[in-house]
């Protein structure tokens, strides 16, 4: 393991045995740092949180920076980006999964909406990218605030925690050369 990019988490797996114990290693450390139970009670219906994540500006999860697709909703983003690699994107709502207790920045919480990418060439039948979108806890019935973005892919060099949109749209697009441009430039 080695630091990746801009914080993420570099996992190297040579073999697909290897790869299975570090994607079980990654499960079980997201159950030992506090990622959350089953059978939590929700105040807000998953739909809810589905729709405020999906329908939330990509703004809102790429912290202090600044980009030209920022008012983009994150499922156009995420359609966008994916189309041509898979069959279909399945979004829940539950706790937290993709968390590190031991960082405040990973730490995630009881509001969380994942998107399970369906790949249409995987690796192997366990190569399903998820993105995670962290919520903020309710205000009153509403969901709070979409505020946080992170991922678990299995890219060229193997699985890797991404704690950025931008560093996983790097990512999806070297092992998916054939994903589509970008809808705009930061470069100028």
């Amino acid at each position: 393991m080695s630091g990746g990019g801009r914080g993420g988490l570099f996992i190297e797996a040579r073999s697909p045995g290897m790869r299975a114990a570090v994607l079980a290693g990654l499960a079980f450390a997201a159950a030992a740092f506090g990622a959350g139970g089953v059978g939590h009670a929700r105040a807000i219906p998953a739909a809810a949180l589905i729709a405020a994540a999906k329908h939330a500006p990509l703004g809102l999860i790429d912290g202090l920076e600044t980009y030209c697709d920022g008012q983009s909703e994150i499922s156009a983003w995420l359609e966008h980006l994916t189309a041509t690699s898979v069959r279909r994107i399945v979004w829940s709502a539950r706790p937290c999964e993709l968390v590190d207790r031991l960082n405040p920045n990973d730490a995630g919480g009881s509001y969380c909406v994942q998107a399970t990418l369906d790949l249409l060439d995987p690796k192997d039948r366990r190569d399903e990218p998820e993105i995670e979108i962290y919520l903020e806890d309710p205000k009153g019935r509403r969901p709070g605030a979409v505020y946080a973005f992170r991922a678990l892919f299995d890219g060229v060099d193997g699985p890797d925690y991404i704690r950025f949109r931008k560093d996983f749209e790097a990512e999806w697009r070297e092992r998916f050369a054939h994903a589509p441009a970008a809808l705009c430039s930061d470069e100028p």
